[in-house]
C-alpha cells in the first residue's frame, strides 16, 4: 500500500509540517524528540519511503545536487573521491541526491551549456564546484543569479562566493620548509598547474619559505605535471636530462609526487637517500607506496561534508556561520624524507 505525509500525519497525531520536518530532518528543534520518534516509529512501521515527486511539490525543491569535476574520469583520483564521499555522505542522510557533472571537455567551453541549461531550468537546488576548469566570469554569473553555489578550494578575487578553501601557501611553505629543515637547500616544486589560484598559492608558499632561508629562487626547478602521473613523470625526467642539479621534490599532490619517486628509482636515483620527496593531500595509497610517501595531510571527507552543510543552508535559505572555511594542512612524515644527498 502506498502512503502519503498526510497518513503519516494522522497515524501519529501531528501535523503534516512536523511529518514534513522528521523526513526531510530540517528544523528539528521545532519538533522536539518524542514527536520525532514517533513519526519515525511510524515510518518504520508502514516501511514509508517518501515519493520524491510530491516532496518536490511541496518544498519546491529537486532534491538533486550538482557536484562539477572538469570530467568525470577524474572521480578515479582519490582527491576528488575522498571529497564527493564526504558530500555524499551529508546529502544522503538529508534525502538528496548528488549529480555528477563535468566542467571541461575538448570540444566543449568551460561550464558545459547543457549544465548551466540544468541549474537554469532548477533542475538542481546547488552546484558545489570542485573544479578550477570552469571560468572565473561563468562562476560569478551563478553567483550573482543567486544560484547556492559552493567552491572548494577555489577562490575568485574581489567576490564573497561561500567557499571551503585550503590554505595552500601554508601547506607548501611547510613542506618546503621542512625539505630545508633536512638540509635540502636545491628544491623541485612540482605544481599541478599554474594557471590554477591553488598553485599560483602554493608557488608563493615554496617562494616565501627559500626566502627566509636566504636561497634563491630558481625558475627553472618549477615544473607543471597538470597532477597526471604520467604527465610529472615526463617533467621530472626531462629536468633529470638537462642534469639540473636538485635534491628534494615538494608535488602539489601525490600522484604526481609518487610519479617523480618512480622516475628517480628508474634512474637509479635513491628516496630519500639522494632526493627528499613530499607530496600533498596524503591520499589513501600514499602510506603502501616504497618508499612510503611523506605528505600533507588534509580532512579530505572532512572537507567534502562542510561543503555538502554549506550548500544544505544556502538552500535553505539559512545564515552560514562563515561563509569561507579554511582547512590548513599538517605535515606527515614517512620514509620519502631523508638528510643528505643530491643529484647533477
Amino acid at each position: 500500500m502506498s502512503y502519503t505525509y498526510k497518513d503519516i500525519a494522522k497515524k501519529s497525531g501531528v501535523s503534516i509540517t512536523t511529518v514534513s520536518r522528521v523526513i526531510n530532518k530540517k528544523d528539528l528543534h521545532k519538533v522536539g524528540k518524542k514527536k520525532q520518534e514517533k513519526v519515525e516509529a511510524i515510518i518504520k512501521r508502514l516501511d514509508f519511503t517518501p515519493n520524491i515527486i510530491a516532496r518536490s511539490l511541496v518544498s519546491k525543491k529537486t532534491f538533486n545536487i550538482a557536484v562539477a569535476i572538469k570530467d568525470l574520469e577524474d572521480i578515479i583520483n582519490p582527491y576528488f573521491s575522498q571529497v564527493v564521499s564526504g558530500i555524499a555522505s551529508v546529502l544522503e542522510r538529508r534525502g538528496y541526491y548528488l549529480q555528477l557533472v563535468r566542467t571541461l571537455s575538448e570540444k566543449e567551453p568551460p561550464l558545459s551549456p547543457y549544465y548551466l541549461k540544468a541549474i537554469q531550468e532548477k533542475r538542481v537546488d546547488g552546484l558545489i564546484l570542485l573544479s578550477e576548469e570552469a571560468g572565473d566570469r561563468e562562476v560569478v554569473e551563478l553567483y550573482r543569479k543567486k544560484v547556492p553555489l559552493v567552491l572548494v578550494n577555489r577562490y575568485i578575487d574581489g567576490e564573497k562566493i561561500p567557499s571551503v578553501l585550503i590554505d595552500n601557501e601554508k601547506g607548501l611553505y611547510d613542506a618546503t620548509k621542512a625539505l630545508i629543515e633536512l638540509g635540502r637547500k636545491k628544491i623541485v616544486f612540482m605544481a599541478g598547474a599554474l594557471k590554477f589560484q591553488l598553485d599560483r598559492d602554493r608557488l608563493n608558499g615554496y617562494k616565501k619559505a627559500l626566502s627566509e632561508s636566504n636561497i634563491d629562487f630558481d625558475e627553472s626547478l618549477v615544473l607543471e605535471g597538470l597532477f597526471e602521473f604520467d604527465k610529472a613523470s615526463a617533467a621530472l625526467e626531462k629536468l633529470l636530462a638537462q642534469k639540473k642539479e636538485f635534491n628534494a621534490i615538494a608535488a602539489s599532490d601525490d600522484v604526481m609526487a609518487l610519479a617523480c619517486i618512480t622516475a628517480l628509482k628508474k634512474k637509479g636515483i635513491s628516496v630519500p637517500g639522494d632526493v627528499s620527496v613530499i607530496g600533498f593531500n596524503d591520499m589513501m595509497l600514499v602510506p603502501v607506496s616504497s618508499p612510503t610517501l611523506s605528505s600533507m595531510r588534509l580532512p579530505l571527507v572532512g572537507i567534502g561534508k562542510e561543503a555538502a552543510n554549506m550548500i544544505l543552508k544556502l538552500i535553505d535559505k539559512e545564515k552560514l556561520e562563515k561563509a569561507v572555511v579554511t582547512f590548513t594542512p599538517e605535515l606527515i612524515k614517512r620514509e620519502s624524507t631523508g638528510s643528505s644527498g643530491a643529484v647533477g
